[in-house]
């Protein structure tokens, strides 16, 4: 009976464990659904990156942050701001560009991929580090995602032939900064032939040098120092660009429309 006993006994405390180890891996399971159940685009996000011909920058560093998923990841093919930025290459898709607006333009700016495989979980924050060239001053720009703007880069959307019937789907989840020479950075959503603003930004930062530990004297030192290329643009346009006439500057040439976040 004795041995019995100890069976029983053993037996019902084993039940036990299984028991709270069950529901456990219920409550993981329902977690894990929940998680998957939230609206994700349905290819990866991307970042985007703008600026005028006369007003270049340097990107040095850029990346997206997911705090709950506790993941950070780079971007990279941002590096190419001078290039990208030449008025021959802006003018060939808006002819009346001045040198001193935003051009939004997959072929007028820089287009940062995630590096890897990517992922299309959005996330949290996105933090891009750069240099405005002309003046030589290092900034920090964070953008943090809304629950808004994650349902919208979340919403598969059909692009619009030119006949007016529903093509493919897409999704809007390029977002597209314009930088300027103070700091200020503003902020759209784009895709699906559509352009959203949604925020005009203060830099979060400005530092003493960038994220590669270059100097502003570094960057006015040599045969041609950086912002006196930078300058030489205006004087080959035939125009003053310092001091910044900002009433230009913050100018934006879309071939989109651009929409409100508040009337989406």
């Amino acid at each position: 009976m004795t041995n019995l006993a100890v069976t029983g006994g053993q037996a019902l405390s084993v039940l036990k464990k299984y028991k709270k180890t069950l529901i456990t891996l219920i409550t993981l399971f329902l977690l894990i659904g929940c998680k998957e159940n939230e609206p994700l685009p349905g290819e990866p996000w991307t970042v985007s990156v703008a600026m005028p011909s006369f007003y270049p920058v340097k990107i040095t560093q850029a990346y997206g942050v997911n705090e709950e998923e506790d993941w950070t990841i780079l971007l990279h093919s941002l590096s190419q701001g001078l290039l990208i930025s030449e008025m021959k290459n802006v003018v060939g898709m808006f002819p009346d560009y001045d040198g001193f607006g935003i051009p939004i333009n997959p072929l007028t700016s820089l287009k940062g991929r995630q590096i890897g495989a990517g992922t299309n979980h959005t996330p949290d924050s996105i933090y891009i580090y750069w240099t405005s060239l002309i003046n030589v001053r290092f900034f920090v720009t964070k953008y943090d995602l809304s629950t808004k703007v994650k349902e919208l880069m979340a919403k598969r959307l059909h692009y619009t032939r030119s006949d007016g019937s529903q093509g493919g789907a897409c999704y809007r989840t390029n977002l597209f900064f314009g930088l300027l020479p103070n700091g200020k950075a503003k902020v759209w959503l784009r895709g699906c032939g559509q352009l959203i603003y949604l925020a005009e930004l203060d830099p979060a930062r400005e530092k003493d040098r960038d994220q590669n530990g270059t100097t502003a004297d570094e960057y006015r030192q040599g045969p041609t120092p950086t912002p006196q290329r930078v300058r030489q643009r205006g004087v080959d346009a035939g125009v003053s660009t310092v001091p910044i006439p900002w009433e230009k500057v913050g100018k934006v040439y879309s071939q989109d429309p651009v929409e409100l976040l508040s009337e989406q």
